[in-house]
């Protein structure tokens, strides 16, 4: 299955700001949404994971709208995350930087595990970097996460 980034709308159909229940429906297309909580946080969020390994991560606000999605890299090419045409964890980081870099402002943090779009809001992570050219752990992002204006505040 594709997945689709479309910043600063949705990702994967479920669209950002979205009320719970909506967004609840969207994820059931994808597998069964089960509720989790990230650490003390007060409102639940909803995970979906597929058989290929990926994980979807629906995270809400205060509200009970979606505030941010996250995108676990899958184990296998059975499902794709795609932004802008590219498949953003079949692409090497640096490759993916690069094109990035081409329409957009691109921020790197954390020495290069941690790379965001500001204008999107959209951020890339990867727990690790490479120790050396042959060296695939660290090589490829782990996740990327689109959030809606004011996440990050």
């Amino acid at each position: 299955m594709k997945f689709d980034l479309l910043p600063p709308r949705e990702v994967a159909g479920v669209a950002l700001g979205s009320p719970r229940g909506v967004a609840r429906d969207r994820c059931a297309r994808l597998g069964d949404p089960e509720e989790f909580r990230r650490g003390g946080e007060g409102t639940p969020s909803l995970v979906v994971r597929r058989p290929s390994g990926l994980a979807l991560f629906v995270y809400f606000d205060s509200d009970d709208r979606v505030e941010a999605i996250e995108i676990g890299r899958p184990d296998s090419d059975e499902d794709l995350v795609v932004y802008s045409g590219h498949d953003v964890f079949a692409a090497s980081a640096e490759e993916l930087i690069q094109v990035l870099r081409a329409d957009h402002v691109v921020e790197v943090d954390e020495e290069g595990r941690a790379v965001t779009l500001p204008d999107l809001l959209v951020a890339f992570w990867r727990p690790t970097l490479p120790e050396g050219p042959d060296d695939v752990e660290g090589r490829y992002f782990e996740s990327v996460l689109v959030a809606r204006p004011g996440y990050y505040e």
